[in-house]
């Protein structure tokens, strides 16, 4: 029984059944350790907004078919061993519900820090050009390293099989999930924040398709591939451009110490309560 069950499981070929296997162990460890520090949040602080990322997480995992269908990813065969739901004729493995975890709550998290926190403008670039540049070698070792998905289809901005494009919009959804959460943080408290889970849910693909429907529309179209290329940078471009308005109510300066002040004349102090106090 067990032996058939884990024919059953590994099914694909031995990079692709340790591609899932690494999927599944390095996504739930880290997503204990997000558990772990959105439970301390809540008790220390009251804090519920990693809780918040977690749960809507599960509902970006379920939205997902959608999006691979927009950007023309599939999975290779073999690799959806166990297909967790089907839908626009994409099969969604159970793996993935190991990764949409720590992709949101990483991301998301971070990037709620920086707007609760009020941090410098550069945090949020940060935050954009660390992930895209981490979830460009991270797609790249599970396409080439464990053959567990391709894009198909013509892309723009293809190289060595990967679209350039689409990691810096993927990694932009979690971005404005977390900018969402920050923006309703004080209006939304303890259970009321579960209210945030539909727009964050219908967010995820929103805006993969308000930031990349560029290329997703030039795909889909008769352009020579020079053109879908400059269609691809013209998706960077609108991409940049809305992380831009996202930094708007961050400061763009450090704010520099107050300078102290001078010694009254006589050698008196000045009184730091300001006249008329006494």
């Amino acid at each position: 029984m067990l032996s058939s069950q884990a024919v059953h499981v590994f099914i694909g070929t031995p990079r692709q059944n340790v591609g899932n296997a690494a999927l599944a162990i390095l996504g739930s460890a880290a997503t204990a350790l997000l558990v772990v520090r959105a439970e301390r949040d809540r008790q220390s602080k009251g804090n519920t907004a990693l809780w918040t990322l977690l749960a809507a997480s599960v509902i970006t995992c379920l939205a997902d078919a959608g999006a691979r269908m927009l950007i023309g990813l599939q999975a290779d065969p073999g690799a959806n061993s166990l297909v967790m739901y089907r839908a626009f004729g994409i099969e969604m493995a159970v793996w993935m519900a190991f990764a949409f975890p720590p992709y949101v709550g990483i991301i998301g998290y971070s990037t709620y820090l920086v707007f609760r926190e009020k941090r410098h403008r550069r945090s949020l670039w940060l935050i954009l050009v660390v992930s895209a540049l981490a979830d460009t070698g991270g797609e790249y070792v599970m396409m080439h390293g464990g053959h567990l998905y391709s894009y198909v289809g013509r892309q723009p901005l293809k190289v060595v099989g990967l679209p350039l494009v689409w990691p810096w919009v993927i990694v932009a959804a979690p971005m404005l999930m977390g900018a969402l959460v920050a923006l309703f943080d004080t209006s939304l408290r303890g259970a009321r924040r579960l209210l945030l889970l539909p727009l964050l849910g219908s967010g995820y693909l929103a805006c993969l398709a308000a930031v990349g429907w560029p290329g997703m529309v030039a795909r889909a179209t008769a352009l020579g591939q020079t053109a879908l290329d400059v269609t691809g940078l013209v998706t960077l471009g609108g991409l940049l451009a809305t992380v831009y308005v996202m930094s708007l109510p961050l400061p763009a300066h450090t704010a520099a110490p107050h300078p102290a002040q001078k010694p009254a004349a006589g050698g008196a102090s000045p009184d730091p309560a300001g006249p008329g106090r006494g």
